[in-house]
């Protein structure tokens, strides 16, 4: 009980040397703090992006053969990816999961629209049709087999704000709320749309789809995005009803057990059907561009927290040594009243442990605090040498980022949130320092004999 009290009462007397300890303390686990916040964090996402990257197969057109069939003939056209196909190749053994929608362009006479879709940025269906066969879209619609898969609700940029599930019924959709609002359509009104395409194949006219408001959704938008709220989503089943369309766009992601397979899954592919005139490949571009400034973060970070742990260490190895020989005669007095050796130990360590307690607290309160624009900082600086790369300029897909061709989007935020994980690090790192600390300032003190102290002092 006295070397509790006793060191309670020490850290007030010496109030100046403990205020210098404990600003040593409280740095360290401060920066220790923001390092490690930035390391669990960045590598947490790294790790979950590159596990996407290296499983999502992209099918791409292989540019090299198409240009060279186009050289021996003018009106080659690619060989078209059909839903036949999508199910041949979703139901491969190397897959874990396959992801695909339809798309086709629409017009709705008795309905207003927001914007008129730009008809020379988008591939109209049926390339190589006479312009008079085709009426200037006003909608676009995408089909999924569960449209919560759209990339837009996937990443957040919609969500659902009125109607609770999404479309169940094949003829269910989900629109815009300036839709919406633009035409008085509520949950459960139904209204009539028709492709863009008078025919179908067989030059029989094409139907008009009536379809039934099961939900509305909002969409935000980034300022590079034109502000269109057009885009209807139904059921995938009722956008490849030859009833209804001509040639819906297929888009589709296969996602493999295991990366090392996209030659076997290839190879079935090419066999189930798939042209030469398409490759297949993972997003190396989105890999070298997105992740490896993330894990360029983590390493960053890891060498920032060493750096800080040995020079901390190294300062309060000196500085716990220089109190102790400024303690002298304290000590000498305790161990010629009998204390032992081992009560005068735990004692200097107690004191130690007291003041990394309150440092601890304020060290993780300060570095959560700092942690986020430290990470804001290293992820812009990253991510801004990584596009001023040359060698990442590629052709490997049909979407390009500030000139990199990748369907995927970059990484341009991550939380900095404090976790379980990273407070037990810290608490470890915390008793770590309260070690080294109380371990020198005990064998400095055994070094000194108790009569030798007190004549000394004289």
């Amino acid at each position: 009980m006295y070397i509790i009290k006793n060191a309670f009462q020490n850290i007030y007397r010496n109030i100046g040397r403990n205020m210098l300890a404990a600003g040593i303390f409280l740095l360290i686990i401060t920066m220790s703090c923001v390092a490690l916040v930035v390391f669990n964090d960045a590598n947490a996402i790294a790790r979950q992006y590159k596990e996407g990257l290296s499983t999502e197969v992209l099918l791409n057109v292989n540019s090299i053969k198409v240009s060279e069939a186009l050289e021996k003939n003018e009106t080659f056209l690619i060989p078209e990816i059909t839903d036949e196909l999508i199910q041949k190749m979703a139901a491969s053994k190397y897959l874990k999961t396959t992801i695909y929608n339809a798309q086709t362009e629409a017009v709705a006479d008795n309905l207003k629209y927001t914007t008129p879709m730009d008809y020379h940025s988008m591939e109209i269906q049926g390339v190589g049709k006479a312009p008079e066969k085709t009426r200037i879209p006003q909608y676009i619609l995408s089909g999924y087999e569960d449209v919560s898969q759209a990339k837009p609700f996937q990443n957040g940029q919609a969500k659902l704000i009125e109607g609770g599930a999404f479309p169940k019924a094949d003829n269910e959709c989900l629109i815009s709320d300036t839709l919406a609002k633009l035409n008085d359509l509520k949950l459960g009104d139904t209204f009539q749309v028709k492709s863009i395409f008078y025919t179908d194949k067989q030059g029989k006219p094409l139907e008009e789809m009536t379809l039934k408001v099961s939900g509305i959704y909002h969409r935000a938008y980034s300022e590079e995005e034109v502000d269109s709220d057009n885009e209807i989503f139904t059921r995938y089943k009722f956008l490849i009803d030859p009833r209804y369309t001509y040639e819906p766009t297929f888009n589709t992601k296969f996602y493999l057990k295991n990366p090392k397979d996209l030659d076997a899954f290839a190879q079935e592919s090419y066999a189930a059907g798939l042209s030469e005139y398409y490759s297949l490949s993972t997003d190396t571009v989105a890999y070298d561009a997105f992740v490896k400034p993330i894990e360029q973060m983590c390493v960053i970070s890891i060498i920032f927290l060493w750096v800080v742990l040995v020079l901390g260490a190294a300062v309060l190895l000196i500085l716990s040594s220089l109190l102790v020989r400024e303690r002298k005669y304290e000590i000498g007095v305790l161990r010629a009243m009998g204390m032992k050796k081992s009560k005068v130990a735990a004692g200097l360590v107690l004191e130690s442990a007291l003041i990394m307690s309150v440092c601890l607290i304020l060290g993780i309160a300060l570095g959560s605090l700092i942690a986020q624009p430290v990470t804001d900082m290293l992820l812009s600086n990253q991510m801004t040498h990584a596009m001023n790369r040359p060698s990442l300029i590629a052709n490997t897909s049909s979407i390009s980022f500030d000139g990199l061709a990748t369907d995927n989007v970059p990484i341009t935020h991550i939380s900095a949130a404090l976790s379980f994980t990273t407070i037990t690090e810290l608490v470890g790192i915390a008793l770590l320092l309260t070690t080294i600390a109380g371990t020198v300032s005990a064998v400095c003190a055994m070094k000194y004999e108790p009569m030798h102290i007190l004549r000394q002092r004289n």
